[in-house]
């Protein structure tokens, strides 16, 4: 049995994965569904967080059985689908699901080989590997914000460098976006290293946790902030986390545990609502379930989110998440800041363009014609240009109405000026607050 610390997370599409790659070998008999049910069950009854829903799931599944529901199931993955939206429709616990692998559960019946055990921890390596552990991006946003991107929490046991270099490479950033909108989860223990740096070493908890091990045997433990970690921390970065209806498991407990103790904004959707770890328990004929078999609590608020989620700080659609909380970031810096020199709110209306394009008629650019000194502005296949001296030509991006990027140029912008509708020239605006005037001939 895994122990807690080295659950791996399959949510219902990963589920979905791993049925369609496997080939499927024979089809199911009525006697083999009946043994996978009867097995299923005796599973629950030994290991399920909730002892007292067993009776009613168990009801629900040989109910469907005996009303034929599962008769013309034939096909292997079909059936294990079939049987992972019945425990979930029962249940209410999205962590369950059934999975047809008869690979894995060989090796899992000859889990004290050690030849075995070797091969499945080298194939389960390699394909961490190709993962890159989970983590997808790292990046420096405008005004100096980290963004990181993870969509799963691998086992730090095999993917701390990397966790480790990525949280180097942002640790100069100003504050910090992490982008969970598309992690289902997995070990805790990530979540608990990637914590630890962002604070100064204190000692804190994160999480209280119970499992059950055979005949129901009851195991209490605590997961604290680690006391080290390798590298810099960032005790002092504002810290933003994005959440989707998606986001799960780990990544829910990650984002509500920095929520309590108030040291992330949280900003995008209400999570899924997954608290349980599972374990993965052998079923006949190659098959297996995920079973929730374990219960966190917060040390603060002494509940969890199961069935509810985590509510966002800030709420949004996810795919607004991103923008949202670069501009929450760059205003708070901004509010903090006085250095003139680096104007963050500079970058505001850039990241508001990319959330929604400013829209310009072509009425309106082409009034902006015309010659400012060395300047013309000019208006050609439905774009306005900035030609310097008869040297440069510029393609000038819509900011606002009236504001304009200039194309591969971020020293200056240009402001329209109008006096009672009519344009009277433009403004250079520099980002340290300086601006230069120029008159429309």
């Amino acid at each position: 049995m895994k122990h807690l610390l080295t659950l791996l997370l399959l949510s219902i599409s990963m589920i979905s994965v791993a049925q369609n790659d496997i080939k499927e070998e024979h089809n199911l008999t009525e006697l083999s569904k009946k043994q996978i049910i009867d097995s299923l069950t005796k599973q629950l009854e030994e290991f399920y967080i909730r002892p007292n829903a067993v009776g009613e799931i168990k009801k629900k599944l040989n109910e469907k059985y005996k009303k034929g529901v599962y008769r013309d199931i034939v096909k292997l993955n079909e059936f294990a689908g079939k049987l992972s939206s019945d425990l979930i429709e029962a249940s209410k616990d999205l962590h369950f699901g059934v999975v047809y692998d008869p690979e894995w559960t060989e090796n899992h019946l000859r889990k004290e080989n050690k030849e075995v055990q070797k091969k499945i921890k080298a194939e389960e390596l390699a394909e961490a590997k190709k993962k890159n552990f989970g983590f997808q991006q790292t990046r420096i946003l405008e005004g100096n914000i980290g963004y990181l991107k993870f969509d799963y929490f691998e086992d730090p046991a095999i993917a701390s460098e990397t966790a480790a270099s990525a949280m180097q490479f942002l640790s100069s950033t100003d504050a910090l976006i992490i982008d969970l909108r598309q992690n289902n989860g997995g070990a805790m223990e990530m979540g608990q290293f990637l914590s630890s740096y962002f604070y100064s070493g204190k000692e804190l908890p994160l999480y209280k946790y119970y499992y059950t091990e055979k005949n129901r045997k009851k195991v209490e433990r605590e997961m604290w902030l680690l006391p080290s970690v390798p590298g810099k921390r960032m005790e002092d970065v504002d810290i933003y986390i994005l959440t989707s209806n998606t986001t799960f498991s780990a990544a829910e407990w990650m984002s509500y545990s920095l929520q309590n103790l108030k040291r992330v904004t949280i900003v995008g959707e209400r999570t899924a609502g997954g608290a349980h770890p599972i374990d993965r328990k052998v079923l006949p004929n190659g098959f297996f379930v995920n079973i929730p078999f374990g219960e966190v609590n917060d040390p603060i608020t002494n509940t969890d989110f199961e069935g509810k989620g985590v509510m966002p700080d800030v709420l949004c659609k996810s795919e607004e998440a991103i923008n949202t909380s670069h501009i929450l970031a760059l205003q708070k810096l901004s509010s903090k800041s006085k250095d003139l020199e680096n104007n963050l709110d500079w970058y505001i209306p850039i990241i508001k363009n990319r959330q929604k394009k400013a829209s310009v008629t072509d009425e309106i650019l082409k009034s902006y014609q015309g010659k400012y000194g060395k300047v013309e502005l000019k208006f050609e296949n439905n774009n306005l240009y900035y030609k310097w001296n008869n040297i440069a030509t510029l393609l000038l991006i819509p900011l606002d109405q009236d504001l304009f990027l200039l194309d591969g140029i971020d020293d200056f912008r240009i402001q329209i000026v109008s006096e009672n509708g009519v344009v009277t020239g433009f403004k250079r605006i520099y980002q340290v607050g300086q601006d230069k005037f120029y008159k429309k001939e």
